[in-house]
């Protein structure tokens, strides 16, 4: 098992057209984002442009949170409204304008994948997916099978757990969660 602390001060933003992404991690991990040729990648982005319309990914599905405002869309002609306490899960195809200013969590993860879930935790939970995520939505203490690991707000931490093992996560404060089978 590979535990990875990744600290958002240490990524480099690129564009998209509707403000900044801060990609966390992509696997595998020589896939390129530009080649949708990834089975998934976790990200953070900026809505800085209303309206502005999400960008169509082709065979993905997608988890999206944001962190700070709600998040008023347009889905396929549809209107919809999501909290900062929403898992918006959608698929990547699809017609999506908001009309929201923030800042938001991204998981896409292609489907071809077995399985893939976001949730918010604050309690105890046993995982034994082949890779799992803890995003800070605040500065917080987690503990991975009594392990105490110390997270700042927006830290995200990688449990890389290709025997899929038993993985015991503890936290007292609310986190995003993350598993995926690969």
């Amino acid at each position: 098992m590979k535990i990875t602390k990744i600290s958002k001060d240490t990524l480099i933003p690129t564009i998209w057209d509707g403000g900044e992404t801060f990609e966390y991690y992509i696997y595998p991990e020589k896939t390129l984002y530009a080649n949708r040729d990834f089975l998934f990648r976790i990200s953070v982005a900026t809505i800085k442009k209303v309206p502005s319309t999400f960008t169509k990914f082709n065979n993905y599905q997608r988890f999206l949170v944001m962190l700070d405002n709600d998040l008023n869309i347009n889905n396929n002609g549809k209107k919809e409204s999501y909290t900062p306490n929403d898992v918006f899960k959608f698929d990547s195809n699809s017609d999506i304008i908001s009309y929201t200013k923030g800042n938001d969590f991204n998981l896409m993860v292609s489907k071809n994948l077995e399985e893939a879930d976001v949730f918010f935790l604050k309690d105890t939970v046993q995982l034994n997916e082949s890779f799992i995520f803890l995003f800070a939505l605040n500065d917080t203490s987690i503990e991975v099978n009594n392990e105490k690991i110390d997270l700042k707000k927006t830290d995200l931490l990688l449990i890389e757990n290709k025997d899929k093992a038993d993985v015991l996560i503890k936290t007292e404060h609310s986190v995003l969660v993350g598993s995926l089978i690969v």
